[in-house]
């Protein structure tokens, strides 16, 4: 028994110690949404309890975050996903997108995907690793110097269970790198960019006793509908109509007549009052 007590001891002594927080992911609306003082409060109906959102008594949630493109694009009565870590710490607020799904897919998020329960619209999942850069650890987290991020696309069984339909792929990216998941024969695709992110200082040789929350990352991905996307290269009708300048003269917007144009018609009488005139001058020559 003693012999135990020293080993776990021991193992204590040389294995990095790391402090994870709490995280929660409820369901609910925003209330408020304040990019100045960075508060984020969030009425919600249900939480997350391991297969689904299950009920709960309404209660609002207050919390912070630093995300600014979170801000930019959230508003007060949007219904959302959001993962609390600590209590108070917003990680991942995803808009809802289909209501009706029992996962709530997401139509965008900002924070870290790997904190998000919900698979984006198109049942898209993202997830990645991130590479610390092992000279700017502070307790236990570094800055990433990369990050692989992973596509797939997902679905259920009948038990709720999730599983991996097809692989989208992965790609590496760097901090505001990004990646574009757009394939010819998938409806919906992502766009995903990376801001910022952590590592585990866990991940470095020689990284020693650990105290401290887990790495956060910060992206943020959104679904397209490739129906709805703009095309890049090829101009529409409309384009190509309204490039004719608006201010040409009505007559050079009509065509030319293919008919030949009347000869001038004859002044009637001119002949004749041309006579009487003459007529009058000489008359006035002679009485002179």
């Amino acid at each position: 028994m003693t012999v135990l007590i020293i080993c776990l001891i021991a193992m204590c002594m040389v294995m990095p110690a790391v402090a994870v927080e709490l995280e929660e992911t409820y369901l609910g609306e925003v209330t408020k949404a304040d990019k100045a003082t960075g508060a984020l409060d969030v009425k919600v109906s249900a939480k997350w309890d391991g297969k689904q959102f299950a009920p709960v008594d309404p209660v609002t949630i207050s919390g912070t975050s630093t995300f600014d493109l979170l801000f930019d694009n959230i508003k007060q009565s949007d219904e959302v996903v959001g993962t609390l870590m600590g209590s108070e710490q917003w990680i991942a607020v995803g808009l809802v997108g289909s209501k009706q799904s029992t996962q709530k897919q997401l139509l965008w998020m900002a924070g870290d995907p790997n904190a998000m329960i919900s698979p984006f619209v198109g049942s898209y999942r993202v997830s990645y690793n991130a590479t610390p850069n092992c000279d700017s650890c502070i307790g236990s987290v570094c800055y990433a110097r990369s990050v692989d991020v992973t596509v797939t696309t997902v679905g259920y069984d009948a038990n709720g269970k999730e599983y991996t339909v097809a692989d989208v792929g992965t790609h590496t990216l760097l901090p505001a790198d990004t990646w574009n998941t757009e394939k010819k024969e998938n409806q919906q695709y992502l766009e995903i960019l990376f801001m910022k992110g952590e590592a585990p200082a866990s991940a470095c040789p020689e990284s020693g006793m650990i105290v401290g929350p887990q790495a956060v990352s910060e992206f943020f991905i959104r679904s397209v509908n490739v129906a709805s996307a703009v095309p890049t290269t090829t101009p529409t009708v409309v384009e190509e109509t309204t490039a004719v300048p608006a201010t040409l003269p009505e007559t050079a917007a009509t065509p030319p007549s293919t008919t030949a144009a009347p000869a001038p018609t004859p002044v009637p009488g001119f002949g004749m009052m041309a006579a009487i005139l003459g007529s009058a001058a000489a008359l006035v020559v002679i009485r002179r």
